[in-house]
């Protein structure tokens, strides 16, 4: 992203917060994060307003805030409260959330590599793992908005085909064996599917995931975008991605359902997320498409 793309953008963010509070003081507005589905404009060093950048975010606006208002008062670690919100019909960038700032930053894997600890990462998993535990027990009845199961054999069989049209032109010989001999045997298998469906947060990774250097704690978990209902798995398996098996291993002596889990977990970690990347980038020809694909060709290589 150049210079004069993020100026433009700015410019773009700040004119629409301007029109839908023009009684919000605006001092400075710079561009937070660029992320691959968002990006994050901080106002006033203290407000953060999220855009979606495509038509898929923009619409999950109203199901994020139903649930984050439902779930928020009841679990142990902070979450957006949004107190700014244009209305979801908006086009891209124009819609937007805005919260207060929270306290911390993002735990990101180097930031994560460098603690080593035994009672810091102690620490770092009880409160992943009870976070994650509190929400899983809310019941989906609790949200006011029509939530459906998103991981289920004939989502899964879709987003698969969609692969397999989209993706297979990019990839090499091995690399589509290689997924051909992931995701044809995770589908057959009735047994990936014999789950209770949970309230999860379904994009659990380190960049939503704030930590607080002095405290060694989690301070925050944002981004709620993906939310909804579906396999508790799909957490456990942001989380085994960003930090690895030996930190999940010690979430799951908080949160036992985790060792329920391992297969959907690698599953999801060592194939499927990185797919459903590979077939965002390329569907939305996004910057980093031909990284994904490489990276998807790369782990086939290695029989990861």
């Amino acid at each position: 992203m150049t210079y004069a793309d993020i100026k433009d953008r700015q410019r773009l963010y700040l004119e629409g917060i301007a029109a839908a509070y023009p009684k919000l003081t605006i001092s400075t507005g710079v561009l937070y994060r660029a992320g691959q589905n968002n990006d994050l404009l901080l106002v006033n060093d203290e407000l953060l307003f999220r855009f979606p950048k495509y038509a898929d975010g923009v619409a999950a606006l109203r199901r994020e805030q139903a649930i984050l208002d439902a779930v928020g008062p009841h679990l142990p670690t902070a979450t957006p409260h949004y107190i700014f919100h244009a209305p979801s019909n908006e086009k891209v960038g124009r819609a937007f959330v805005g919260y207060r700032k929270l306290a911390g930053e993002a735990l990101w894997p180097e930031k994560f590599a460098q603690i080593e600890d035994d009672r810091a990462l102690d620490r770092l998993a009880v409160d992943l793992a009870t976070f994650l535990k509190t929400l899983h027990a809310i019941p989906p009845q609790a949200i006011d908005y029509p939530l459906k199961p998103a991981e289920t054999q004939a989502a899964w069989s879709k987003v698969f085909a969609r692969i397999r049209r989209v993706v297979y032109p990019r990839l090499n010989a091995e690399a589509r064996d290689w997924t051909e001999g992931q995701f044809v045997p995770f589908l057959e298998n009735a047994d990936s599917f014999d789950y209770a469906d949970v309230l999860r947060h379904g994009d659990f990774g380190a960049s939503n995931i704030l930590y607080s250097e002095g405290s060694q704690r989690i301070t925050g978990i944002v981004d709620f975008g993906h939310a909804g209902v579906g396999d508790p798995a799909v957490d456990f398996a942001g989380l085994c991605v960003c930090y690895g098996e030996e930190f999940l291993q010690r979430c799951a002596r908080v949160y036992p359902r985790i060792n329920r889990c391992w297969e959907r977990i690698r599953f999801y970690a060592g194939c499927a997320f990185l797919l459903e990347d590979a077939l965002f980038c390329t569907e939305n020809n996004t910057e980093e498409k031909d990284g994904v694909i490489d990276e998807v060709n790369r782990r086939a290589a290695d029989g990861c």
